[in-house]
Parts: C-alpha cells; sequence; structure tokens
C-alpha cells in the first residue's frame, strides 16, 4: 500500500512540477468565481457581486426560475464547455508526456525493480495521471457549491457528481493515448491519436443527437412541417422519408455503439443534479401554469430527448471500450522487454 502511494504522490508532484497545470487551476477558479458573482435580486439579475443589474420579471430571487437558471449555467455551459472540453484538451496536452517519459529507458528501469507487479505499476500510474482533471474540477465543484448555498441557500451535495463524471469522461480519452504511448512512446503521437478518436466519437454523438431530433422530437412537438388537407402524396413522401430518417439514425447508432459515450456522460449530469426535486432534463416541471400547451409539448419532447439513452448505455458500453483498451495497453506493458 505504501508504494502505491508513493507513485500517486510521485504523479501528483509531477503533475504540480508542470505550469500549465497552474495555469488551468487559475483558469478554473478564475471562471468558477465569476460564476458565484452571479446572484439574484427582486427585480432580477446582478453580475460581478452587485456591480451591475439586470432586470427580469421571471429570475428574481426565490423563484423557481432562478434556481432552475443558475443551476443551467452550471451543468448546460460551464461542465460541458470548459471542464468538459477546453479544460480537458489542456490537460491531455499536459497528461500525455507522462506515460512515454515513464517508458524511457532510466526510468522504467527503476520503476519495474521495485516490488509491485507490472500490472499495479502500470493501473496505478495510470489512475495517478487522471488526477489533473480531479483536482481541477474538484476545486471548481467547491467554489460552485459555496455559491449555491449562499445564493439560493441550497446547499446540494450533487454537484459533485461532476468530478466523478468528467474525471471518467477524461478516462476515457486518456486511455487511448497510454495505448498509443505503450505501443510507440512518442507524446506527439500519443496526443494527436487521442484528439482524433475524441473527434471521432464527438461526431458521431453529434450526429446521433441531431438526427433523435430530426426524426423523433421535431415531429413530436408539433415542429414539423405542416401538410395540407388532402395532400395525401406529400404526407405519403413525408411519411417515408421520416421512415429513411429512422433507418439512418438506427446506423448511425449502431455505429457509435461501441465507442465511448463522451458527451452523453458529460451531460448525464444534468440527470443526476436537482432542483426543487426535479433533475435538470425535467424542463417541463419548471414552467409556469400558464404555458401554452405547445410549449408544454415541445418541453415533454426535450424530457424524451435528454433522456433517450440509459445509464447502462452510457456508463457500460463506455466502460467496456475503456477496459478493452486499457487492457489491451496494459497487456502489452506486462510483456514488453524493457
Amino acid at each position: 500500500m505504501r508504494q502505491i502511494l508513493t507513485v500517486l504522490w510521485d504523479s501528483y508532484r509531477l503533475l504540480a512540477a508542470k505550469k500549465l497545470f497552474w495555469i488551468v487551476l487559475f483558469l478554473t477558479v478564475l471562471i468558477a468565481l465569476m460564476y458565484a458573482s452571479v446572484g439574484f435580486t427582486p427585480q432580477g439579475v446582478s453580475v460581478l457581486f452587485g456591480a451591475y443589474e439586470m432586470k427580469n420579471d421571471l429570475i428574481v430571487e426565490g423563484s423557481m426560475f432562478a434556481d432552475y437558471f443558475y443551476m443551467m449555467i452550471f451543468t448546460d455551459y460551464l461542465v460541458p464547455w470548459w471542464l468538459g472540453f477546453f479544460a480537458l484538451v489542456l490537460a491531455l496536452i499536459s497528461v500525455c508526456p507522462i506515460f512515454p517519459d515513464f517508458l524511457k529507458t532510466g526510468s522504467i528501469d527503476v520503476a519495474i525493480s521495485k516490488p509491485m507487479s507490472r500490472v499495479t505499476l502500470f493501473l496505478v500510474k495510470y489512475l495517478g495521471s487522471l488526477l489533473f482533471v480531479a483536482i481541477q474540477v474538484l476545486v471548481f465543484c467547491v467554489i460552485v457549491f459555496i455559491a449555491h448555498g449562499v445564493r439560493l441557500d441550497a446547499w446540494n451535495l450533487e454537484i459533485f457528481w461532476a468530478v466523478l463524471l468528467l474525471t471518467f469522461v477524461f478516462s476515457l480519452i486518456y486511455c487511448v493515448s497510454v495505448l498509443t504511448a505503450v505501443l510507440t512512446r512518442s507524446t506527439l503521437f500519443s496526443l494527436l491519436v487521442a484528439l482524433l478518436v475524441w473527434g471521432v466519437t464527438l461526431s458521431i454523438q453529434w450526429s446521433e443527437s441531431i438526427m433523435y431530433k430530426a426524426t423523433y422530437v421535431m415531429p413530436a412537438s408539433g415542429m414539423s412541417i405542416n401538410m395540407k388537407t388532402g395532400a395525401t402524396n406529400k404526407a405519403g413522401q413525408e411519411l417515408e422519408a421520416n421512415a429513411e430518417m429512422e433507418r439512418f439514425y438506427g446506423i448511425v447508432r449502431a455505429v457509435g455503439m461501441p465507442l465511448p459515450k463522451t458527451r452523453d456522460a458529460t451531460y448525464f449530469l444534468r440527470k443526476k443534479v436537482t432542483v426543487r426535486g426535479n433533475n435538470m432534463t425535467m424542463s417541463s416541471a419548471f414552467l409556469e401554469d400558464e404555458a401554452t400547451a405547445s410549449e408544454l409539448l415541445e418541453a415533454k419532447a426535450m424530457e424524451d430527448y435528454d433522456n433517450r439513452h440509459s445509464v447502462a448505455y452510457i456508463v457500460g458500453s463506455s466502460l467496456a471500450f475503456e477496459v478493452f483498451i486499457l487492457g489491451v495497453a496494459c497487456l502489452i506493458f506486462v510483456r514488453k522487454d524493457f
């Protein structure tokens, strides 16, 4: 156990020695403080700790809309874009050299000479590399947690799901880098391959998302093109086109099934975080009673869209991908003659 802790501590020291780690941490804290500067008054929304105020009839102090709006900024914008994209790219750039440097002659000789199995050494080194993202997201979530408690008097521990989910998302990308590093010992190549695989998976997930909306959400919410009464040929063409879209959607879903669901796993946070008893995908629950029938219908269609994938599908298929890639990398590492 002591040796495992020593390897983890060495991983942290290696990360802390990198300037990029502190640059990203500084930016993360700065963005979190900007988020914390947003508040609510009886007249509307205040920013920069009350320096500016924007009047709004719905988003006011104590309203359900204020609670939903404040959490939505976190789950729909800050987590997916800063923590789930830009910060992960910077983390990948910083962490990618760890395994290539670890496998260099001299460094690997000392490591494998220790009384620790190669499998344990490999896995501990891998887990230690994930500390970059885990620490960054944890600091961010602590600030957000305090901001929610002070602003809304809601001490929501569900916010910390972001630490687990984003670390998991990063591991899905980083495992590809590790496999490439074990095969080539090249930092640049492992970074490029990881970014390429991430880009391909994101493209497939975006395509699946767009096609699902076009096939199911728009018709269900009444946003499809209205057909003239009696125009049976046009109606038939629309049904045929929709059936074709369903076939294409099935193909895209099948192609993306064995790949990691980085985007879906990031937005899974919306299912785990609740506001006044409703999670962030239940948008219809936050509408006022005077909402029109079409608005409620559209909100229900978007709820179906947000919940179209089960936990088993998102986490299970992604974890299977990571276990396979990491297993291959570990097997090569164990059998390789250094």
